[in-house]
């Protein structure tokens, strides 16, 4: 399986970059070494200016899903620091099960992913962003309970939208697993939808 020839075909291009480098995390044996890169291989050089996107996720329960490191343009977007805080909530306390099943399945079924989010400002202003991510193991374990995720602006100028409304990241649409190497999990293609029509 090549995976970077099984990306979306509708992935940017910093999205397709941060994959890349992770597919380079997992070594040319990496079918006989693991799906997974243990979280000592991550090079942030390489990742350059995708670093300021990024967000590394600690899965430490269905309740407790702590942001390890949370880039400055992320920040920027959504208006505060997010390390430190709790990944679950940035969403409606109603939403909390659902996004830490959705990263639950994630590790689970090693895959990666691709969802959107319509950003929103105080003023109105919208920045659509196109947010990936990819597990990662955390040293010497075999079973993935880190996410890295990178998050990418859709539209030109998008440095001028900041402090998005909190009600405008709570849930995003269009999420899509990737398989690496093992399968997709059994929810179909798109959970938001499939969410919805149950």
């Amino acid at each position: 399986m090549d995976f970077l020839a099984t990306l979306p075909t509708a992935l940017t291009e910093p999205s397709r970059r941060f994959f890349a480098e992770w597919h380079r995390w997992r070594g040319p044996g990496w079918r006989e070494l693991g799906l997974v890169p243990q979280r000592s291989v991550l090079d942030t050089g390489k990742l350059g200016e995708l670093l300021l996107r990024c967000l590394l996720l600690e899965i430490r329960g269905r309740d407790r899903i702590p942001i390890r490191f949370a880039g400055s343009l992320v920040g920027d977007m959504i208006g505060t620091n997010l390390a430190g805080r709790d990944y679950l909530d940035l969403t409606e306390p109603e939403n909390r099960a659902r996004r830490a099943a959705l990263l639950f399945t994630e590790v689970a079924q090693p895959c990666a992913a691709v969802i959107y989010y319509w950003l929103r400002t105080s003023n109105g202003a919208i920045l659509p962003v196109e947010l990936v991510s990819a597990p990662l193991c955390a040293d010497g374990e075999t079973a993935p309970s880190l996410v890295l995720a990178c998050a990418t602006p859709l539209i030109q100028g998008a440095d001028t939208v900041r402090a998005a409304t909190p009600d405008s990241y709570a849930e995003g649409e269009g999420l899509r697993f990737i398989d690496i190497g093992a399968g997709l999990p059994p929810v179909g293609p798109d959970i938001h939808v499939a969410q919805r029509v149950q």
